[in-house]
């Protein structure tokens, strides 16, 4: 659905802020100015896919693309390296305070000019309740349990960009609430979302604060709980599970398949099984799925304004959540492979397949969508095919860590 910017103009700002606030009212997560030998395409990532959005002339490329460097305070003259900036957007001059949304713009030099992406990243007004993100009530009921203990370690898993922060920022937001006596910490790269009453500090994995020094000098400073952004090694991974063992609840993400696979790979760091069984208590494996349009049914694609002509609109949560129970932790005691894991683990409940086909039964996606995120055919079996079933089971023999 790109359009051209048609009309001769001098107002680069203003071409910049309509681009903007354009994409930002579309609900886009990314804009990408890509050079292009005719000029820059403006394309939105929206529901996790990019779609083409605007043409801008050769002619205005450049100064595109200066402007955004000077909303980033960036060098303008520099256009050889790559630079990294942010900035907060309120848009018009009447904007509210509290509605400013923080911005993080990046350049590339390229064969046909610099190409720059823009990141958003909501503000307060942007967290989200475990049941507004998809989760079962059984899940989101498992979920507040967790983080109400006093100690242990919970890992939400999956690939990049299938909502692993956004559910940790739920559970996070869910203890300012919920439990506000506990001190919460947060160590991120990058900080995505602002939270009252929560310490937030932004890593820097290529400088000294990254995530193992800080974890090490951020037990000195009485915290409860903590959350790390994610576990990239071995040594982070030690650290966290260690922290977790001594009195600290600690939330964290993990690049994995689902549970059997993150179990395994804590193993595979050379974690003991022993640490493993004590510390951890549940993993939750999650993916995004867009949701069908309901205003168009996902098949009038062209023309209708609500998906931009996808056939989609908005995304939801689809997750296997896990509990460490004890028969869970004797098995993992024996060293076991990936495929016994997954047995045990779907005696707790169905697992991401089986769940997101029946959000195909139950009409909220398709099998295109389903086949795109996870490789499965929505068509197997599941149950009778027409029930939907929430349940993940129950979690017997949870004990808390401490």
């Amino acid at each position: 659905m790109s359009r051209s910017v048609e009309h001769e103009t001098h107002d680069v700002t203003g071409l910049v802020d309509s681009l903007l606030e354009q994409g930002l009212a579309a609900g886009a997560t990314d804009l990408h100015f890509e050079p292009t030998d005719d000029g820059l395409l403006v394309r939105v990532r929206v529901d996790g896919q990019l779609i083409d959005y605007q043409s801008v002339p050769l002619r205005l490329a450049n100064n595109v693309i200066t402007r955004l460097k000077v909303l980033a305070s960036l060098l303008t003259y520099r256009v050889d390296i790559p630079q990294e900036g942010s900035l907060q957007w309120r848009g018009d001059e009447t904007a509210q305070q509290d509605s400013a949304i923080d911005l993080r713009i990046a350049t590339f030099p390229t064969i046909r000019g610099e190409r720059a992406v823009v990141r958003v990243f909501a503000g307060v007004s942007g967290l989200q309740s475990l049941d507004m993100l998809g989760f079962t009530e059984e899940q989101s009921a498992t979920l507040t349990r967790a983080v109400a203990r006093p100690a242990g370690l919970i890992v939400v898993t999956g690939p990049a960009g299938s909502g692993k922060t956004t559910t940790l920022y739920a559970l996070i937001r869910h203890l300012t609430l919920h439990h506000a006596q506990r001190s919460v910490i947060t160590l991120e790269d990058p900080v995505e979302q602002r939270i009252d009453r929560v310490t937030q500090v932004q890593i820097n994995p290529h400088g000294e604060l990254d995530y193992e020094r800080c974890m090490r000098s951020l037990l000195r400073q009485d915290p409860e709980v903590i959350l790390l952004g994610e576990v990239r090694d071995a040594r982070t991974a030690r650290i966290a599970l260690e922290a977790a063992l001594t009195g600290h609840l600690i939330l964290t993400t993990l690049h994995s398949a689902d549970p059997a696979e993150t179990v395994v790979r804590f193993l595979d760091m050379g974690i003991a099984p022993y640490q493993v069984v004590s510390a951890l208590t549940n993993v939750c494996a999650q993916r995004l799925l867009r949701e069908t349009c309901r205003a168009c049914g996902g098949t009038t694609r062209s023309s209708c304004p609500k998906c931009l002509g996808t056939g989609y609109a908005g995304r939801t949560a689809v997750a296997q959540l896990v509990c460490m129970d004890e028969p869970a932790r004797r098995l993992i005691l024996q060293h076991p492979t990936t495929s016994q894991l997954r047995e045990r683990f779907k005696q707790q409940g169905p697992d991401l397949a089986e769940r997101a086909r029946r959000m195909v039964v139950n009409g909220l996606t398709d099998e295109a969508e389903l086949t795109r995120v996870l490789g499965v055919d929505s068509e197997a079996e599941v149950g009778n095919g027409k029930q939907r079933d929430d349940s993940i089971g129950t979690c017997d023999g949870e004990r808390t860590v401490g």
